[in-house]
């Protein structure tokens, strides 16, 4: 229970606490990723106690409340009547003044710039961004609106830095008329990972920069005070804590500036189509929120809804298209505040809710073994086939490969959450890609049903919330892991297990001493001089076939997170025109030995791609790390056995020889690691000493120049995923070709996106360079 004072509006003229207000923003992405944890209540702020109504809050059911002179109010998203369409959205005569647009350099900012002259008779307009006129695509904006006749200036400012506001409102001087601000940055992460440097870069550009505004321009006639929230800080919070808090912070401060007759319209839209965030969303992320019933905006509708915020009068508004029907039709939880835009389905899930898991048991209870089966079978595939946006489970092979059919890291967490809900059971993070298939997983829910028994109707609540709020399972902690809390130790205990150490060591900006204490724990595991030494290595995944052409040989990265899953994205969108297999990197499961020198790691590899290629021709490919894995596997193919691929494609793979250690920021990618624990469990000894001695020997493998065609695929934009920041360790924060003779094609994402959210975009420039080298395979082939 978090409970606040002042903190929210009640939609009265009183003001709020803009201090406080960010908590409801920070705590609803903790109830987005935990649900069922945490209850968000805000008293009166003119007196009252939250004892008085602590019975009734929590009878409720509600995951926020207000509590106003005694009375109990609940937060809904409502309808905003559409009122005059042909209100002025801006008083006249603005157009004589200046408006200044801060993120005006930006993709939304450049939009609203533009519509500002179009729609508005804006003429002058200030734009200001971070870099200035160094930022992307700046002249063309520049003159687009220079051509629709209005006079436009850059501006770099820091809108963090109050002293740099300052400059750039006195700047402005006199005929400042109004304010749009679309500043912002991200950086996204799980609540458990954020401190408050994370915090503060996403706060800093966005609600400091709207707080300075607020103070600077508070003396002078604006006409209007705009700022871009997001719906980010209400019904989309999973994931962005920080941002969830930044956009409260913009909301809240609307509210207060109307409170004290100050001009302010705050907007929290969803998601853009083609800018803003959703600029760097693929279509398969797009699809997932069509399905959600939060389809993104067209920036056409976006615009209409910027004129029709400003007209309402309203000080705090979200612009956001909502698919009643695909939000009635959701398996996860509806968020609360959209659930009076569906009332049949709240209706009907308010009342079954409570019995799903327990109707589940009672009919798997008195089914026979083949109904049994049957039974959850359907369930399985029925989710299965919702997730991947189809319409019926008749689209999906029950015995296919999860991986192969198009699932990634997201979408299988969201099948493990939705069966957790289904059965009450508690299942591990991966056990989605662990059961394989449909048809093992459907096996395995079987097991652990006859195990748990039937549920009486009366405990299916406490069912549930035990299966949401139990640690995790052996596959997910550590044996002898505390459970609980980011850093997973209790409080004024030291650290218990190797993750535990791991982790503390990375948070506190030592990851150099952390990965030296995972590689002593590789040390003692058991180890392979020579690949002669091993039984068996990890076996290929095969994540597609095709009849014909050459085979692509996937190559995951030797890190904790790494795995053939992080191929899935990708694969979906060759659609079935390769055949492709995904190589397991050795040690990284229980049991598994380690290699002990960069000769035998590359030497295990080889023998893997070797048995995985059965004699065809075939392509590698690796993606970041395990591009290395890959060009240096194809160079000892071609120097010691005689074997030369149709070639290797290096997904954004920065070059750790020579001193290029140095630029890679080891310490950032072990901390954005623990962001991905929601989905993959706790790291456990086996995985994170794996990658102590693969992190150890990469950069010792021999990379001298391979015969084959390289195809190397590099980002648009820095390593740091907002791109907007020049990173302390990287000069440019792009990886390079390796050779002159590598093969250079672009594509508009960061490291990260690459392989997901721009997935789609990565497969066609795969698929353009495969054509081009049909050839070359064939004679690898005749060779």
């Amino acid at each position: 229970m978090v409970v606040t004072r002042g903190g929210v509006s009640v939609g009265t003229d009183t003001g709020v606490d803009v201090c406080v207000a960010p908590v409801w923003g920070l705590v609803r992405a903790a109830q987005a990723e935990n649900p069922g944890r945490f209850v968000l209540v805000d008293v009166d702020p003119a007196g009252g106690v939250f004892g008085d109504v602590a019975g009734v809050v929590l009878a409720s059911g509600e995951p926020e409340v207000a509590v106003r002179g005694g009375e109990v109010l609940v937060p809904r998203l409502v309808e905003v009547p559409a009122g005059d369409t042909k209100a002025q959205a801006l008083p006249a005569g603005v157009g004589e003044g200046v408006v200044l647009v801060t993120g005006g350099t930006g993709g939304l900012g450049g939009l609203v710039a533009r519509h500002l002259v179009e729609t508005h008779g804006v003429r002058r307009l200030v734009l200001a961004g971070r870099r200035g006129l160094g930022a992307p695509g700046v002249d063309e904006l520049l003159t687009e609106l220079a051509e629709l006749g209005a006079e436009a200036s850059v501006v770099a400012c820091d809108m963090s830095d109050r002293d740099a506001v300052a400059g750039l409102v006195e700047g402005v001087g006199a005929d400042l008329v109004g304010v749009v601000h679309a500043a912002g940055a991200g950086d996204n992460g799980l609540v458990g990972s954020m401190d408050g440097a994370r915090l503060d870069r996403v706060l800093g550009a966005k609600a400091d920069g709207a707080w300075y505004l607020h103070e600077l321009t508070r003396g002078r006639e604006l006409a209007f005070f705009v700022l871009f929230s997001s719906a980010g800080g209400s019904v989309l919070a999973a994931g962005q804590a920080n941002y969830a808090a930044a956009n409260v912070f913009l909301d809240a401060l609307a509210v207060q500036r109307r409170s004290e007759g100050l001009p302010a319209t705050s907007l929290a839209y969803g998601l853009w189509a083609g800018a803003g965030m959703g600029e760097w969303l693929g279509e398969a992320d797009l699809e997932r929120m069509r399905r959600q019933g939060l389809p993104a905006l067209e920036p056409a509708q976006g615009l209409a809804l910027f004129d029709a915020g400003l007209a309402s009068g309203r000080a705090a508004l979200v612009p956001l298209p909502i698919d009643v029907a695909a939000l009635r039709t959701r398996t996860d939880t509806i968020p609360a505040l959209l659930r009076d835009l569906a009332p049949t389905a709240t209706r009907r899930r308010s009342a079954g809710s409570r019995t799903d898991a327990t109707s589940l048991r009672q009919r798997f209870a008195q089914a026979d073994q083949a109904g049994q089966e049957a039974l959850l079978r359907t369930l399985v595939m029925e989710r299965a086939a919702a997730l991947l946006g189809h319409s019926s489970a008749d689209a999906l092979d029950a015995e296919r490969d999860f991986l192969e059919t198009g699932f990634d890291s997201l979408s299988a967490m969201e099948l493990r959450n939705t069966l957790m809900k289904d059965t009450g059971l508690r299942l591990p993070p991966m056990v989605v890609f662990d059961s394989k298939s449909p048809a093992e997983l459907a096996r395995l829910l079987h097991t652990e049903l006859l195990a748990a028994g039937p549920v009486p109707a009366d405990d299916a609540d406490a069912a549930r919330s035990s299966a949401a709020a139990a640690p995790e399972g052996p596959r997910g902690t550590e044996s002898g892991g505390v459970p609980g809390g980011a850093g997973g130790a209790s409080a004024g205990r030291e650290p218990e297990t190797l993750r535990d150490l791991f982790h503390s060591a990375v948070v506190s900006g030592r990851a150099d001493k952390g990965f030296a204490l995972l590689q002593a724990a590789a040390d003692v595991r058991p180890g392979f001089g020579s690949v002669d030494e091993i039984d068996r290595l990890p076996a290929a995944v095969r994540l597609a076939d095709a009849a014909e052409g050459p085979h692509l040989i996937c190559l995951s990265t030797p890190m904790a997170t790494g795995g053939v899953h992080q191929h899935a994205r990708l694969v979906s969108h060759f659609g079935g025109r390769h055949k492709i297999s995904a190589l397991p990197v050795p040690g990284f499961h229980a049991g598994e030995s380690l290699p002990t020198s960069s000769t035998a790691a590359v030497q295990a590899l080889a023998k893997s791609v070797l048995d995985t290629a059965d004699g065809k021709p075939f392509f590698l490919l690796g993606y970041s790390s395990g591009g290395t894995l890959a060009y240096a596997t194809a160079g000892y193919l071609e120097r010691e056995c005689g074997v030369r691929p149709a070639g290797v494609i290096l997904l954004d793979t920065f070059k750790v020889h020579d001193g290029g250690s140095d630029g890679v920021p080891l310490d950032g990618l072990a901390l954005g690691m623990f962001d991905k624990e929601a989905v993959f469990g706790r790291f456990d000894s086996s995985r994170l000493s794996a990658m102590g001695r693969w992190v150890e020997l990469v950069p010792q493998l021999p990379l001298t120049p391979v015969e084959a065609p390289v195809l190397f695929v590099q980002c648009t934009q820095s390593f740091v995923p907002d791109g907007d920041d020049a990173s302390p360790d990287l000069v440019s924060g792009r990886a390079e070709p390796w050779e002159p003779t590598h093969s250079l094609r672009t594509v508009r994402a960061n490291h990260f996106t690459l392989v997901e959210d721009r997935a789609e975009e990565t497969a066609h420039v795969i698929d353009e360079w495969l054509a081009s080298n049909e050839t070359a395979a064939d004679a690898v082939a005749t060779e």
